[in-house]
């Protein structure tokens, strides 16, 4: 029973030893020589449960750490433990690795900062659930600094999730902020209600020229996506990149669309 005792609690410092730097096998065989103190190879290998010819290579890697001495005794070569005391030297030397590493990631670090500033614009991209997260995006577009939004509505899916006063209070909010809406309808109901004035701008494309479920709002350097049917969501992107050719795209459905009286 004390063995068994024995062997557990050796068994748990596994973790400890190779934490310090110690293979599994290493920490194995050094915790059973020092359970056996001096002794053969073989008993090693059995009470380590290390295979015989890997416990010769356990051996030797803690030979050269300084843990384990050997001897010859008559005809049989043994091996001892030294005191765990000397584990310390391998906690040193990770220290002085580690140290290393720094002074190395020091001197590397401006080379790969310059790398990275200069390898482009990465976008970043946020995503807003449900509808609080779509009224969300529509506030922020409010923000614009540009004071200037480029909008492709789909088929009334706003008119079904917020009330006509709401829209109404939206659109008289973006006008006293002096933000020019260009907004392109696909569905000829909505474009026919939707007023213009010079803060309003809108045209129209029907739908079996641009069939859209989601709203696209452009506005600075952002793009809003809107899933307005089924699985509400909001998503901007912020990308001058994709901003800039969201434009080029809207401004190429601009041209062919038609304007309220009717002509393109």
């Amino acid at each position: 029973m004390l063995i068994l005792y024995s062997c557990r609690i050796l068994e748990s410092m596994l973790p400890e030893l190779q934490s310090l730097g110690l293979s599994e096998k290493e920490a194995r065989v050094y915790l059973a020589a020092l359970e056996l103190g001096p002794t053969t190879a073989e008993k090693l290998s059995t009470h380590a449960k290390v295979n015989r010819s890997t416990t010769y290579v356990q051996l030797e890697a803690l030979m050269k750490e300084g843990l384990i001495s050997t001897y010859e005794e008559g005809k049989k070569t043994f091996f001892a433990p030294e005191s765990p005391e000397l584990l310390k030297r391998l906690l040193a030397k990770q220290k002085d690795a580690i140290s290393t590493k720094e002074r190395d990631l020091s001197s590397l670090l401006p080379d790969l900062l310059r790398q990275y500033e200069g390898a482009g614009e990465r976008p970043v991209v946020r995503f807003f659930p449900g509808k609080e997260g779509i009224t969300t995006v529509r506030e922020e577009a409010l923000t614009t600094k540009e004071k200037k939004m480029l909008v492709l509505f789909s088929h009334g899916h706003l008119a079904k999730l917020y009330s006509q006063e709401e829209l109404d209070k939206y659109s008289d909010r973006r006008r006293d902020l002096g933000i020019l809406s260009r907004g392109i309808y696909i569905h000829k109901e909505y474009f026919n209600l939707a007023g213009t004035d010079k803060l309003t701008e809108r045209r129209f494309l029907p739908p079996e020229m641009l069939s859209l479920s989601i709203d696209v709002y452009v506005f600075d350097d952002k793009t809003a996506i809107f899933s307005l049917e089924g699985n509400l969501f909001a998503m901007v992107i912020e990308s001058k990149q994709i901003s800039t050719s969201m434009r080029s795209i809207f401004n190429f459905l601009w041209e062919h669309a038609k304007r309220p009286n009717g002509k393109k």
